[in-house]
């Protein structure tokens, strides 16, 4: 289909590699990530290519079992503690392992240095430091809190809610003198949840009912809300929609009356005493693992228990199942060129003598194979569908194949193209493509990433990626937030009022209002910008973002496991010297 092969040749390949291998400074995408994580958004590519070096050469396996047979664990206490190379914390960091992990590791410490309890060697590679953030001890009372891990083969690794009115995050369970004393206006709030309790808390049909295998493929012949494995999301009770088991969950152990028997892990350091660790703004977007209901002393409120055992009161959160949208699995059913409707109201048409007519709709979303036919008329461009209907240009994305190939293409490598026109991602190997699917970039779809929230054009690679991590309400903009750094004085001329930064509210951060937790299926290409799954918006295929790629979050699990390196089971995240090439174009 010369007529609509794209211009990715060699010459503009080679301007565009010189791009990327200049830094990248201004309104990126970044991440807040994880707090010592060994893939902070900040990395570099340096960073990452020390890692998988060190990684390399370091053993990449470890006993697993003990004298008497048992399996020999390791447990994570902190939210994010950091994997080296070397039992060295001047070592490369390999990756991350999240609260609540239990990996395996060697049945004695290789090392003391710097780590006055031993490092330990983990699976599949690596080293732990135990201690304050690492045990032997399984019983623990805060890995025995943390049991529930994030998903590995559904679309969202957790599940959502959005904050509707401003809350607290609660680290005990408070009584009703105290909800009283810390929410504004909550008397009013109550009487207004109890009338609209059944609009608010109910879902429909989202990314976790859609029907995909462990490795994120669309099962052929099943339709949303077709699992087979569990309930939909619109059969679940209120509990379950908050991360629990049943709607009459027990409280959790390490909740007692006025009593937290856990460390507060959330990152946001306030005294002991503390009843609860930060606000969350309206639209902060929180990720849970359970839920509990309370009686009478408590307001007889139902509490969420987010990822970071942090609790929020669920009369302030709408639950969510996030956009079922999703891609198209290439072969000889389904092929390139093909053109993705991307606006609601699409219309086909019929082209004669220099006139559009319109025939029919076209439903938003759908995939239809193209003809080779271009047509232009009052000066806009018409494409001819195989039908033999016309498609308008703007209505539409374009996948099609390349004028010319990449270098990970003529060695038959995987590679990632992103079209930033047409809004179109296609995985391929080598020239072969499996995937398609629309996506978000930054708007404006074409700028300058130095002046503007455009996503940077270039040949890059893949040097991070995360399970989840968090990010603000503009997806970063090249801005990391560090708690301690924005609450001092004359911090990029920022004077801390009452709690901000400190035990009570959040830091203030400009335009970035609110945060969007547990963003899934990060996977970081140049410096702060990132390929990722976004569970609040469902606009994919219209430029939106501060830069970074938004898939579906069903796309996001599928190239997520598609791409490489793979990060380990029980780890949250790892850094790469040289993932799956990444070519965005224009």
């Amino acid at each position: 289909m010369p007529g609509l092969a794209k211009v990715v040749g060699v010459g503009k390949l080679a301007v565009l590699a010189a791009l990327a291998a200049v830094p990248l400074v201004g309104l990126g995408c970044g991440a807040e990530t994880e707090p010592v994580g060994a893939s902070e958004s900040g990395a570099t590519q340096s960073t990452a290519t020390e890692a998988a070096t060190a990684a390399s050469s370091v053993t990449t396996s470890a006993p697993t079992r003990g004298s008497a047979g048992e399996r020999l664990l390791l447990g994570i206490r902190g939210f994010a503690v950091t994997v080296y190379a070397q039992p060295d914390k001047g070592a490369a960091k390999l990756g991350y392992l999240r609260v609540g992990a239990r990996v395996p590791r060697s049945e004695e410490p290789v090392g003391r240095r710097g780590c006055k309890e031993g490092w330990y060697r983990i699976e599949p590679r690596g080293h732990v430091c135990a201690g304050k953030d690492a045990t032997i001890n399984m019983d623990d009372p805060l890995l025995r809190a943390a049991t529930k891990r994030p998903s590995r083969d559904l679309p969202l690794p957790y599940r959502y809610g959005f904050v509707r009115a401003v809350t607290p995050l609660y680290l005990r369970v408070p009584t009703a003198q105290q909800q009283f004393k810390r929410e504004f206006k909550l008397k009013e709030h109550l009487e207004w949840f109890k009338d609209h309790k059944a609009e608010i808390q109910t879902v429909a049909l989202g990314a976790a009912d859609v029907p995909v295998d462990e490795l994120g493929r669309l099962i052929p012949g099943k339709q949303i809300g077709e699992l087979g494995r569990e309930k939909n999301s619109t059969e679940l009770s209120l509990g379950q929609l908050f991360g629990g088991d049943s709607d009459t969950d027990p409280w959790p152990f390490w909740l007692r009356e006025g009593s937290r028997l856990i460390a507060n892990v959330s990152g946001f350091e306030v005294p002991e005493y503390a009843i609860f660790a930060e606000r969350a703004r309206r639209h902060t977007g929180l990720a849970f693992i359970g839920s509990f209901a309370t009686g009478e002393h408590y307001l007889k409120r139902r509490f969420a228990i987010t990822a970071d055992l942090r609790l929020a009161p669920t009369t302030k959160v709408k639950p969510d199942a996030a956009s079922p949208f999703h891609g198209f699995e290439l072969g000889d059913k389904l092929t390139l060129p093909l053109a993705i409707v991307r606006m609601r109201g699409a219309q086909a048409y019929r082209v004669e003598g220099g006139t559009a007519t319109p025939t029919g709709d076209l439903a938003r979303r759908t995939a239809h194979r193209l003809a080779g036919k271009v047509k232009k008329v009052d000066g806009e461009k018409y494409y001819r569908l195989a039908d033999g209907r016309w498609v308008f240009g703007k209505d539409v994305g374009l996948a099609v194949s390349p004028g010319k190939w990449p270098s990970a293409a003529r060695k038959g490598a995987k590679w990632i193209e992103v079209d930033l026109s047409d809004q179109v991602l296609v995985l391929w190997r080598g020239k072969t493509p499996e995937y398609v699917t629309l996506v978000s970039t930054g708007r404006p779809a074409i700028g300058d990433p130095e002046t503007t929230t455009a996503t940077p054009r270039g040949v890059f690679n893949i040097y991070a990626k995360h399970v989840s991590a968090t990010m603000d309400s503009d997806e970063g903009s090249g801005r990391r937030l560090n708690h301690e750094k924005a609450a001092r004085v004359g911090d990029e001329g920022y004077v801390p009022q009452r709690g901000d930064g400190v035990y009570g509210v959040s830091v203030r951060r400009g335009h970035g209002l609110f945060k969007l937790r547990d963003v899934p299926r990060i996977q970081y290409f140049a410096k702060n910008y990132a390929i990722h799954g976004a569970y609040w918006h469902d606009v994919f295929g219209i430029p939106r973002s501060h830069g970074c790629i938004n898939l579906a979050p069903v796309d996001a699990m599928r190239v997520f496991k598609w791409t490489d390196p793979q990060v380990p089971e029980t780890w949250h995240g790892i850094n790469t010297s040289k993932g799956t090439t990444v070519v965005v174009h224009q």
